[in-house]
């Protein structure tokens, strides 16, 4: 990771603040398209589950397996992620990335057996584990930190609108082109973004400003830097906060949301349904960054008060007796939406709670509340309906649903347990 060559003057002539703010948003810019490109690619299986199934001539539990082991390996990575951050530096991990993410695409496209779907959606696992954390450290790097909650909102926004164009335009493209050419046009697409971030992504400022300015890091042990963030009050609440409020959101949008809608709800319009709950995750995203981020006791309040809402959508969606009316399934999935955007606050927790130089690897710890909770939720509704495959799907679905109201209380808990006193 490079550091800044020389301190600039304290007063800045107006031209060359301009032309600095440009190359910020330049750089982080170019990350945050490949963010969008990573949600995208990770949301693709959820909307794709219907062709999948046939693809692959399989069932629900081995289609969960497909994305929890998606899950699994990007899980895997945050903290390795976090820490090549922190070392590297974003540009090449970003690359890289990307990298991995045409390469995943470009298999699945390809495959038609069980073996090849599953590398081709490690793959992007692999990819979308080195995303959201960079773009994060870019900010960090070329941002003030006063700012930095808004950039990882507007980040999260970005996040958004990749799942915005899974939605609706990639279920119109499989309709009209077919599985191979739309995995295979993606793939594409992502490779020359993958140049794009070799090109213009540069790791921080050559001349920055006090405010913007790295100190040189300490070098610490992996051990040490991983014992100190671990061992921070605001690390362990925006865990918990990302646990509740993405999980929430993945379980929807990554698998889970299409087939319950299709066979449980008896619903054609699953593209729409899904696109209100990105559409309250890009509203939610920009709300938490406009009103709330930087703001350190509302965003603590703020975050537990909307766990308790989505705690109680998922009761409504398990308790309810029957196909929900159609006003009360879009405020549910506008709020899943919503909360899933105000998941993007756990990270500006986890950067007030922690040095500068250990930014990357505090990301990386709490982007793993949200995908552990994700990766549980994968596995055990899956199992769960293929126990209970005997009974009608809407009794199945709520039977399934049930452990992520469990997991979802349990992490809305934690929260109360270590909120700032």
């Amino acid at each position: 990771m490079s550091t800044a060559v020389s301190a600039e003057p304290a007063q800045q002539d107006p031209g060359r603040q301009r032309r600095s703010a440009v190359l910020a948003w330049v750089a982080w810019g170019v990350g945050a398209l490949c963010y969008f490109a990573a949600l995208f690619h990770r949301a693709s299986l959820g909307v794709a589950a219907p062709e999948a199934l046939q693809r692959f001539h399989t069932g629900p539990a081995i289609l969960a397996l497909f994305s929890a082991l998606q899950l699994g390996v990007y899980l895997a990575l945050q903290v390795p992620s976090g820490l090549l951050a922190d070392r590297l530096g974003p540009r090449k991990v970003i690359t890289g990335g990307v990298l991995a993410l045409a390469a995943g695409s470009a298999v699945f496209g390809f495959s038609a057996s069980v073996v090849g779907g599953i590398v081709g959606r490690m793959l992007i696992g692999f990819g979308d584990a080195f995303m959201f954390t960079n773009v994060l450290r870019l900010a960090a790097h070329w941002f003030p930190p006063h700012r930095f909650g808004k950039v990882a909102a507007i980040t999260g926004l970005a996040g958004g609108l990749g799942q915005v164009v899974s939605t609706l335009p990639l279920g119109m493209a499989l309709d009209g082109l077919g599985w191979l050419p739309t995995f295979l046009g993606a793939a594409a697409v992502t490779a020359a973004l993958a140049v794009a971030a070799a090109v213009v992504i540069r790791d921080q400022p050559a001349h920055t400003s006090a405010h913007t300015r790295d100190e040189p890091a300490p070098v610490e042990r992996v051990r040490h830097t991983l014992r100190e963030v671990v061992a921070q009050r605001g690390t362990k609440h925006s865990f918990w906060t990302h646990f509740v409020l993405m999980a929430q959101f993945l379980a929807v949008t990554t698998l889970w949301g299409s087939p319950w809608l299709t066979q449980s709800q008896g619903r054609s319009d699953v593209g729409t349904l899904l696109l209100l709950s990105v559409v309250g995750f890009i509203v939610g995203s920009w709300f938490a960054g406009q009103y709330i981020a930087g703001r350190h006791v509302r965003r603590e309040w703020y975050t537990f008060g909307l766990s308790c809402v989505v705690a109680l959508v998922w009761a409504v969606m398990v308790g309810w007796p029957g196909v929900l009316p159609t006003p009360v399934l879009v405020a549910a999935l506008v709020l899943i939406g919503f909360g899933g955007g105000a998941a993007m606050l756990a990270f500006d927790g986890a950067r007030a709670a922690n040095s500068a130089h250990r930014s990357g690897t505090a990301t990386g710890v709490v982007n793993m509340g949200g995908f552990t909770a994700a990766v549980l939720i994968q596995l055990l509704v899956g199992l769960v309906l293929q126990a209970v495959s005997w009974l009608p799907a809407g009794q199945a679905y709520r039977w399934a649903f049930a452990p992520v109201l469990a997991l979802l209380v349990i992490g809305t808990v934690a929260q109360l347990r270590l909120r700032d006193r």
